[in-house]
């Protein structure tokens, strides 16, 4: 952490608390797969800027994150979901998903979509994230805090957002290219987008050999 970035945190008042709402599913939950707990596997913890918080990746996501072997959840920040609203902007945010990420076993990867986007970067500069997976980003920081630890980060945007600001900020902040699928960047819970969307993940996850 920088002396700046440390200097902007330690004057910041601790956020007002909040009765987080998490949802989780571990491999040893799909009752109807023969899935088992990957040990090397780091679990994954995912934020939406969707209204609908942790519910939102109920239906595919933490189920198919589940099938790969990993511990997968997804946390509703402060106004979201079933998680009250409280005091606090972005930086608040970022908060909330830090607090829920020391609570997962062994050292989590941030995957952030659209605001959620934002709160991950923020988040991952004061969490030692295993790695960093920012969906079609909105609202990014032009200038977000160097990410604690130097994880790896994956881009992944629509075809339709791959030349947009929101995509080259992140590219400018991380040196990375985007990675693009198919289908509209509002259809990133159900559908084959989705499927394709986290398909592309899981295998950027995968251990490489």
């Amino acid at each position: 952490m920088s002396l700046s970035a440390w200097v902007r945190r330690a004057r910041t008042p601790a956020p007002a608390p909040v009765a987080r709402e998490f949802a989780f599913l571990e491999p040893a939950d799909l009752f109807d797969l023969e899935i088992k707990d990957d040990p090397e596997a780091s679990p994954v913890l995912c934020c939406t800027g969707d209204p609908a918080g942790a519910a939102a990746f109920n239906a595919l996501w933490l189920k198919r994150i589940a099938a790969s072997g990993r511990y997968a959840g997804a946390v509703s920040v402060r106004g979201q979901g079933g998680t009250p609203a409280a005091e606090g902007g972005v930086e608040a945010r970022a908060h909330d998903l830090v607090q829920a990420a020391v609570t997962v076993p062994r050292q989590a990867v941030f995957i952030g979509h659209r605001e959620g986007a934002s709160w991950a970067a923020l988040a991952a500069g004061r969490y030692p994230a295993a790695g960093l997976v920012l969906v079609s980003p909105r609202q990014f920081p032009k200038q977000p805090p160097k990410p604690v630890g130097g994880p790896p980060v994956l881009l992944v945007v629509s075809e339709s957002e791959a030349q947009s600001k929101e995509a080259q900020a992140v590219t400018d902040a991380y040196g990375v290219a985007p990675l693009t699928f198919a289908g509209s960047p509002d259809e990133v819970f159900k559908g084959a987008a989705a499927e394709g969307l986290l398909d592309a993940i899981l295998s950027w996850l995968a251990p490489k050999k």
